[in-house]
């Protein structure tokens, strides 16, 4: 079996927990202290459509970029869309819409020369 990661989210307010993004689904997991790291499932698979409210049109995650000096804020690229978002703390932690969808063409002009 193949698996391919797209990102990797830290959840606010949950030291060595991470939702794990991969194609439409994502995971949350928790990786303990010491050698080996283990990692354990804290919930998921879930589908990122239904339950990231912020990505709403996003069939996929390409990457995530966090937002210098803005905590809980990141970046979800998609194919050559782009949306900022904020994932608060507290269970459930609720994303939303900081800005965007915009074209990352557009607004991120220092990629202009990736193909």
């Amino acid at each position: 079996m193949t698996v391919r990661i797209s990102a990797a989210v830290p959840v606010p307010d949950q030291q060595a927990q991470y939702w794990i993004l991969s194609g439409d689904q994502y995971i949350r997991i928790h990786i303990a202290d010491g050698e080996p790291h283990q990692d354990t499932v804290v919930s998921g698979p879930g589908s990122i459509a239904k339950d990231w409210p912020s990505l709403a049109g996003f069939d996929h995650v390409d990457a995530v970029v966090p937002v210098p000096d803005q905590p809980s804020q990141y970046w979800i690229l998609s194919g050559d869309q782009y949306v900022r978002i904020h994932i608060a703390d507290g269970e459930p932690h609720q994303d939303t819409v900081v800005s965007g969808p915009g074209s990352i063409a557009k607004d991120w002009p220092s990629l202009s020369g990736l193909r």
